[in-house]
């Protein structure tokens, strides 16, 4: 017997089983969501050495391609070596970052163990200048001094015994410190495949364009490449930019703390420049602690300390943000505070870090996509037009009213004469008219 295929429930049948394989995979991601999450740590922890690498490789590229145009002006002037100017650059630019971490470490790690060293070690001395300085500032207010002096008292004696309740864990933490012998091995590891992502960058993605180009039309191609493009303009100037700017404030706060004489001075100075890489929020996550910090040492220095952080964010904000950033999101600001809390709430730190920049590639494909099916409607693009009612967009002809025999008379319509001697060609003559037609 021979059988007949039918195009139209082959198509209908194939529809079937895609909605229902992608409704088995839905059931199963749904009832094994703990499994599928373990399996993708698990991924992500062998990754992560690759990860790290693309993540420095794409930070240090911008001066690796500098150092690299440097070298093809000033050194190699008569015979461009390709391979061997992107071998220096990438040994200078590595040896540079690797120089720069060893000095942050060597300088920042000893101040900071010290800091959380003597903290914890005066906790209790810290409670007792804080209730000083609540007695003196609020000596002609008794019962407010003793309801501060009571909960003072209740802190510190549960301070005291969380310290000695955590000191065991710290000891055990330290001595094993495995957690960050793990880091530091996925790090070591991550720059050297950052040196293999540099030297092979444009392999890589000659190799990504032919895979695509192979399978894909030529119209999703060049989408594809579109959207790419405009992800690393935006992720590249948004991410280094945000980089070079928090390392410039804090390099900034550190002389005026010590000036100041604020205790912990490198400590708070490191706290305000990692914090300060998260926009919008980051001044704030940065000033409570520390502040808190400043209140528990010494009083006295809490508003000069407050004064400072608001005038450093107001430079920040207002003069070294924008030279070193400019408009490179173009994201309003609502949808900055949005990204923020969305990519705060779902990967934390590092979620606020890439909130920004990926919103801001989704708004800005989204707004060219509006845009685009705007114009081949023939409607206005600019969001002024449709601040009021949008009826004025589609009154048609027929709504429009004749003018009346006065509005006629009042027209003022030059004659031939006076439209030639104003310098305009005279009109053509009309051809005769068919009296037949």
């Amino acid at each position: 017997m021979k059988l007949y295929s039918n195009k139209k429930y082959n198509t209908i049948a194939a529809y079937v089983l895609i909605v229902l394989a992608i409704g088995f995979i839905m059931a199963i991601a749904v009832f094994k969501f703990p499994s599928i999450l373990r399996i993708i740590n698990i991924f992500v922890d062998i990754l992560m050495p690759v990860i790290w690498g693309f993540a420095i490789a794409y930070i240090l590229n911008p001066i690796s391609k500098s150092i690299n145009r440097m070298l093809n002006k000033k050194v190699f002037t008569k015979r461009q070596m390709p391979k061997l100017t992107t071998a220096i650059s990438v040994i200078i630019v590595e040896m540079l970052f690797i120089a720069f971490i060893l000095g942050v470490m060597a300088i920042i790690i000893p101040a900071l163990l010290n800091s959380v060293s003597e903290i914890f070690a005066n906790i209790s001395t810290l409670f007792g200048r804080l209730q000083d300085y609540a007695k003196s500032l609020f000596s002609d207010h008794p019962k407010i001094y003793s309801f501060i002096s009571e909960k003072l008292s209740e802190y510190s004696t549960n301070a005291a015994d969380l310290v000695e309740k955590a000191e065991p864990v710290l000891n055990n933490l330290i001595s094993g410190a495995w957690g960050f012998l793990s880091f530091l091995k996925d790090f070591v590891i991550g720059v050297i495949v950052s040196v293999y992502f540099l030297c092979s960058k444009d392999n890589l993605l000659a190799q990504i364009k032919k895979i695509l180009l192979a399978n894909l039309s030529r119209k999703k191609c060049e989408k594809i490449f579109e959207v790419s493009k405009k992800s690393h303009t935006v992720f590249a100037g948004f991410i280094t930019g945000k980089v070079l700017d928090s390392l410039i404030i804090g390099i900034i706060a550190v002389p005026i703390l010590l000036i100041m004489k604020i205790p912990y001075a490198i400590m708070i100075a490191v706290i305000i420049g990692i914090t300060n890489v998260i926009p919008f929020f980051g001044p704030i996550i940065g000033a409570i602690p520390t502040g808190i910090l400043v209140l528990l040492v010494d009083p006295k220095k809490l508003i000069p300390f407050i004064i400072f952080v608001i005038l450093l964010q107001q430079f920040d904000g207002n003069i070294l943000g924008p030279r070193i950033l400019g408009d490179s999101t173009g994201l309003p600001a609502i949808w900055v505070l949005i990204s923020l809390l969305v990519g705060g709430g779902l990967f934390g730190f590092v979620g606020m870090i890439l909130a920004v920049p990926t919103f801001a590639v989704i708004y800005s494909l989204s707004r060219d996509s509006v845009e685009k099916k705007l114009k081949s409607k023939k409607l206005p693009v600019s969001t002024d037009y449709y601040k009021n009612d949008i009826e004025h967009l589609y009154k048609s002809s027929a709504d429009k009213k004749p003018l009346t025999v006065e509005e006629l008379y009042a027209l003022d319509i030059p004659s031939i004469e006076e439209a030639n001697e104003a310098g305009g060609e005279p009109p053509q003559a009309l051809p005769p008219l068919d009296k037949n037609n």
